[in-house]
């Protein structure tokens, strides 16, 4: 257990002795780790979760297989119009993930460009889920032209999910929240209403990025209780530094197993702002060693959500600094889940999240 150092200025906590240990006095410890690393930036590195660099390295592979295919094979997979089901391929510039005010909301329409003052938005994703949702129904590529890749996806599901629900119960331990909001809590996260994303960052090239305000993702938060991302070699996530408002700190890639946890606007809410939400973004690094292109990334982002039903009601916590009560109001999960997803994806229709 305990933090480890390398050169990205937040904590990266080794996870594996709350998850092995009986030792109830080692586990609050590792539980109290996870919660001040959180309050103060909002997200932390993760170790010792039980992935291993074989299992992350397999999905990361089949990832990038799925994206190397021609696009009328992806285009077997597309996300279907409307936001329900919110499962398949998505491709480049489909969907927009920036953070707007209400007002440029109201006013957005068409594409943007360099004279918006707002960056491009330019990825390509697949978005799968757990098969026990039947709301949100897979869209997988068939295993002809894909062998192993559903088999595999899913046994990362669920160890992704297994790991979110001893997160969710590390928080709550460290929290010392009352034992009924806890357990309501807990209730709200069933497994089945998570999923991740798989996503190609593109190679660019050098021209474009000094044309246009292009990025891989513009800032953001995710509309999760909390997200783990997996990522290749390829640097270009940025976390804000919460020390420092409006600079970036970047989420290295030189420990290979490592799982960056990034707090999401549900948990941020449920906790009345003492997990705060993580603004986060993916940069296009400049080529290196002198070429012209941008080297591609990939990553597999996984979002922890609570049921579409519940309600989140801000709670005191039992940690001191707790912010005052009132700043977040009650919401029901679905509300604000409609709210962001009717500005994600381009040429939508505004449908009802179920």
């Amino acid at each position: 257990m305990g933090s480890l150092s390398d050169s990205t200025g937040i904590e990266t906590i080794d996870i594996s002795s709350y998850l092995k240990s009986n030792n109830c006095q080692e586990r609050k410890s590792v539980a109290d780790e996870l919660v001040n690393a959180i309050h103060k930036q909002g997200a932390c590195g993760l170790v010792g979760h039980g992935l291993g660099i074989p299992a992350l390295r397999k999905v990361l592979a089949l990832s990038k297989s799925f994206f190397d295919l021609p696009l009328e094979e992806k285009k077997k997979v597309d996300h279907p119009n409307g936001i329900v089901p919110h499962r398949g391929y998505s491709s480049m510039g489909r969907e927009s993930t920036l953070i707007y005010t209400k007002e440029e909301l109201e006013k957005f329409s068409g594409e943007l460009d360099a004279n918006s003052k707002k960056p491009l938005d330019w990825k390509e994703h697949y978005d799968i889920g757990s098969d026990l949702n039947t709301v949100h129904s897979n869209r997988w590529i068939s295993e002809e032209t894909l062998p192993e890749f559903r088999a595999t996806m899913n046994e990362t599901l669920l160890l992704l999910e297994q790991l979110s629900m001893e997160m969710v119960n590390a928080l709550l331990l460290g929290l010392e929240v009352e034992p009924v909001a806890a357990d309501y809590f807990r209730g709200l996260h069933t497994g089945h209403d998570s999923g991740f994303r798989l996503l190609h960052y593109p190679s660019v090239p050098k021209s474009t990025i000094d044309r246009v305000a292009l990025t891989w993702c513009p800032t953001h938060t995710d509309f999760t209780t909390f997200t783990f991302l997996i990522q290749d070699e390829n640097q270009g996530l940025e976390i804000e530094d919460r020390t420092n408002p409006g600079t970036f700190i970047q989420a290295s890639t030189e420990i290979e197993d490592r799982i960056w946890f990034t707090m999401g606007d549900f948990g941020e809410l449920w906790t009345n702002g003492f997990l705060p939400a993580s603004k986060h973004r993916v940069i296009i690094p400049p080529p290196r060693d002198g070429s012209e292109m941008t080297a591609s990334r990939y990553s597999i982002p996984y979002f922890l959500n609570p049921r579409h039903d519940g309600i989140l009601e801000p709670q005191s916590t039992g940690k001191p600094g707790t912010l005052p009560q009132g700043r977040f109001k009650t919401r029901s999960v679905k509300e604000h889940i409609e709210f962001r997803m009717k500005y994600q994806f381009k040429g939508k229709k505004n449908e009802e999240v179920q």
